[in-house]
């Protein structure tokens, strides 16, 4: 708990409270009602720039191991204001804070050795230490050495006695005041005087009480955020170097445990592999269409419950070469479900088109697929560090589809794989994907909406639109509601225009 940084951040706690406060600050610019704003890049450059100040006062030098997750931490912030989808906008908020934890992890821990469960008991470890270190910015006294390079004199000691003082001469006086107003007209009548020249419900009302609330609140989450999450940092209290404990418990029943499972696993992906792939007959009164459309949330289920079951039995038992195999083969089943489950969906999608949720689906299907090809490997060597081949493939996968704006996507695959839209695929254009999708919802011709009946529904939209997004700030800039608004623009003026050309 008492480590050299810890005491070494007490002893210039004046230093890092400044910098906390001037963290505080950027964060309030960037952020307070602008959370996907081009000021949000900003706000992921001066976290990099602090945390390596902070680092630097502390007498450590981030190594050239910390880029990457530097860059991660970058590219999930201009991914922010590159799209409206509010589910990127706070995964990438989550991404940065995991990253920027792992990076500051690693920068005080030999992590080589740890194993993918220490890795998350750690993090749940440093999550506690970072809560209970809130505290931090209001345990230390700050204190200013005199000019003649005497005594430290303690700064807040009379602030504080002045405070309690004048509380309680307020409190006093609620009690006098009135009392002292009844007793004597001319003074009652010079107290009505001042308080009506100051008028203080007019003042009340012209001042936004809750827009001021909000701009502390933002700038306490900025500036104790910080000075709390390096205070828990310097605290040191995650086993430095620990090393990968080795599996004790008898193999003898890890074996047993899967070798049942392996057993219906393989034949579990024979039936995938005959009657879904090859198309081996169907039973009786079921079509193939029913047949492929049925279990796919189930194999999903399946296939995140192997990963945890399988990563369990590496960390628990001792190493056993009949069980690694058994592990294996339990690896291989979980890629056949996992394959037979994007199959599935393919052919659900073909038939009922994109949504968000099933294309989110189909993306996190490949990135548990790329998870058990490290796990695969992991299985016959153990010093493999799955956790940070994890963090790598989740990350780069994610920041993939955090650029790829898939809401966009999906409009243009809706839109040319119908060829006759009902108001039902209008409708879920227009309220159930982000402004990412208004582009792509333009290209529809206005006289097949018109034969719809939802030119007026869509002009409503492209209307809110340009009224939301059509006058952002320098500040609130979003690429993505900007390509929106301009959109929006085209796209009414056309209508007006062409409907002038009818009449």
């Amino acid at each position: 708990m008492n480590s050299i940084y810890s005491k070494k951040m007490a002893e210039e706690y004046v230093w890092y409270f400044k910098m906390s406060i001037a963290f505080g600050l950027l964060f309030t610019f960037c952020i307070y009602r602008n959370m996907s704003g081009i000021t949000f890049p900003v706000l992921t450059a001066g976290l990099i720039l602090f945390s390596v100040m902070f680092l630097d006062r502390a007498g450590i030098k981030p190594g050239k191991d910390s880029l990457p997750y530097f860059l991660g931490i970058m590219l999930l912030g201009i991914s922010t204001c590159m799209t409206a989808n509010g589910f990127f906008h706070f995964f990438n908020y989550a991404g940065i804070i995991l990253l920027f934890m792992a990076v500051m992890i690693h920068q005080f821990y030999d992590d080589k050795n740890w194993g993918f469960a220490g890795y998350v008991k750690k993090f749940f470890i440093f999550s506690w230490t970072w809560f209970i270190s809130l505290s931090e910015p209001f345990r230390h006294r700050i204190t200013l050495k005199r000019g003649d390079g005497g005594e430290k004199r303690k700064i807040n000691r009379n602030v504080t006695a002045a405070l309690c003082g004048l509380i309680a001469a307020l409190l006093f006086l609620l009690v006098v005041m009135p009392l002292l107003m009844t007793s004597d007209r001319i003074f009652s009548q010079v107290f009505t005087d001042i308080f009506r020249v100051f008028d203080i419900e007019s003042i009340l009302e012209n001042v936004d009480i809750w827009n001021i609330a909000g701009i502390i609140l933002t700038f306490l989450v900025g500036g104790v955020g910080i000075l709390s999450f390096f205070a828990a940092v310097f605290r040191m209290n995650l086993e430095r170097g620990a090393e990968l404990k080795k599996g004790v418990a008898n193999p003898v029943t890890g074996i047993t445990f899967t070798s049942v499972l392996a057993a219906v696993y393989v034949f579990y992906s024979a039936v995938q592999i005959l009657f879904l792939f090859m198309r081996r007959g169907l039973p009786e009164n079921m079509t193939y269409s029913q047949y492929a459309h049925e279990g796919f949330w189930q194999l999903l289920f399946v296939g995140i419950i192997n990963f945890i079951a399988v990563v369990i039995c590496m960390q628990i038992f001792e190493e056993n070469r009949i069980l690694k195999i058994l592990l294996f083969v339990l690896s291989v089943c979980t890629c056949v479900m996992i394959l037979s489950a994007a199959y599935r969906m393919g052919l659900y999608v073909g038939e009922y088109n994109l949504t968000f949720l099933r294309v989110l689906v189909l993306w996190f299907l490949g990135v548990l697929m790329l998870i058990f090809f490290g796990v695969m490997y992991a299985i016959f060597h153990s010093e493999f560090r799955l956790f940070r081949y994890i963090l790598l493939i989740v990350s780069v996968m994610y920041t993939a589809f955090s650029f790829s704006r898939p809401d966009r996507i999906i409009a243009e695959y809706n839109i040319s794989s119908t060829e006759n839209l009902n108001f039902e695929d209008v409708q879920y254009l227009i309220t159930g994907l982000s402004e990412d999708a208004a582009p792509s919802i333009a290209e529809i011709s206005s006289d097949e909406l018109s034969e719809l009946e939802v030119i007026e529904y869509v002009g409503d939209y492209y209307s809110d639109i340009l009224r939301r997004d059509g006058e952002m700030s320098l500040r609130q800039w979003n690429y993505s509601r900007s390509s929106a608004a301009g959109t929006a623009e085209k796209w009414l003026e056309n209508v007006r225009i062409n409907y002038m050309v009818r009449e």
